[in-house]
């Protein structure tokens, strides 16, 4: 008798069939063009190939995803074996030596300020950066718990590197441009003076690529409290709202397959993986000197999107296998404020450390260092969140069994 199609793994294999081609084509024309900005000295040549870097590696990440997700596709027994993610007590200690060791060596190699040298070591060394933290929050977050079939395991990090993030990307990108959209309208009707000069410094920044003159151009609606309060709502509610619906999309499109809420913890962890490393590799995209202070932030939004991310999966198969939506409403109120406090206190942080370009000098002294110790705090707090869930469901995991 021949075996039925498994339209999951189908659906899924062909998302990732897709994904790849597209990640190998945009990897070589990234690569190609970082080469030529560096023969040309373009500025920011290893920015670019950090970037190809990136999508290469995704990519190579996705061949994996595929490889497991095709078992079942073809009906393997294995594929529905659970999978043990492997784990050890000397990982901590190894992540943390590769991390400190590349952190260094890239700094240095940023500072020297040579392109080619900056070029050639930056793109390895971001990878070894931004992924041993990753592997070492899921490490920590799921050690004892059980992940499931191997290949809905592979789909669920393989949506979270391909489907969420762009289906997030657009979202945010359409609520932006909305919102500027209506922004603008009603400017142009209740206060058309503004609206001209808002027109005005948009042509004058259009023509000048200096950076000083564009700050001195911003500054009066950089320091504009209307405008800061607008923005810091979008960074703080908006994009929670939409990437904390999204992030776990493998777990909403499995929530019926996933065994147990703490399963869904775990493929929830899973899902804020794939997102932090897709949204970390390429935002470390940088080869100038700030190169070390932004690979080692990520470390930090990493932790943010994978506990986060956790509590949702928690909240979803709760929902789906136990009829408890509470516990669902409560773990999205809870990732959402989570992530709004960490957006907000970052986009603070940033935009205090502006103050004395656009004349509000006493920002930094005043603003910034509450901000930072409070990201700080917050990381300390999720970490803790983190390993407190884990002991929680090993514990009621051995009552359960």
């Amino acid at each position: 008798m021949q075996n039925k199609t498994h339209y999951p793994s189908t659906f899924t294999l062909i998302l990732l069939a897709l994904s790849i081609l597209f990640l190998v084509a945009i990897t070589a024309v990234l690569a190609i063009g970082s080469f030529i900005s560096l023969i040309r000295g373009a500025a920011d040549a290893a920015g670019q190939m950090i970037m190809a870097f990136a999508f290469g590696f995704i990519g190579l990440l996705l061949m994996l995803c595929a490889w497991f997700v095709l078992e079942k596709v073809r009906h393997k027994e294995i594929a529905d074996t659970s999978f043990t993610f492997p784990f050890s007590g000397w990982h901590i200690a190894a992540a943390f030596g590769i991390v400190t060791l590349g952190i260094a060596i890239g700094t240095a190699a940023s500072l020297l300020e040579n392109a080619w040298l900056s070029w050639f070591l930056l793109p390895t060394l971001t990878i070894l950066v931004i992924v041993p933290p990753i592997w070492l929050i899921f490490g920590l977050g799921s050690h004892g718990l059980q992940l499931g079939a191997r290949w809905r395991f592979f789909s669920i990090f393989g949506i979270g590197m391909t489907l969420a993030p762009l289906i997030m990307i657009v979202l945010e990108i359409l609520v932006l441009v909305f919102g500027i959209f209506i922004g603008a309208i009603y400017i142009g009707i209740s206060q058309p003076e503004l609206f001209a000069e808002i027109q005005f410094v948009a042509d004058q920044l259009s023509v000048t690529a200096d950076e000083e003159a564009m700050i001195n151009l911003l500054a009066p609606y950089l320091a504009n409290t209307a405008l800061i309060i607008i923005g810091l709502s979008y960074i703080a509610v908006i994009v929670p709202l939409i990437e904390e619906l999204f992030k776990p999309l493998g777990v909403w499109l499995f929530g019926f397959q996933i065994e147990t809420p703490t399963q869904g913890f775990v493929l929830g962890l899973l899902s804020g993986a794939g997102f932090a490393l897709f949204e970390s590799l390429n935002a470390s995209a940088d080869g100038s000197m700030t190169w070390g202070a932004i690979v080692t932030a990520r470390a930090g939004t990493s932790l943010l999107h994978m506990t986060a991310s956790g509590i949702m999966g928690w909240g979803i198969v709760s929902a789906f296998k136990e009829k408890k939506y509470g516990r669902l409403f409560g773990a999205y109120l809870a990732a959402v404020l989570i992530h709004g406090v960490w957006n907000a206190s970052a986009a603070g942080a940033g935009i205090s450390a502006l103050g004395e370009s656009i004349g509000r000098p006493e920002w930094l002294f005043t603003f910034t260092p509450a901000l930072v110790c409070g990201l700080f705090v917050l990381a300390i707090g999720m970490f803790a969140v983190l390993i407190a869930s884990n002991r929680k469901l090993r514990n009621d995991s051995v009552v359960r069994d």
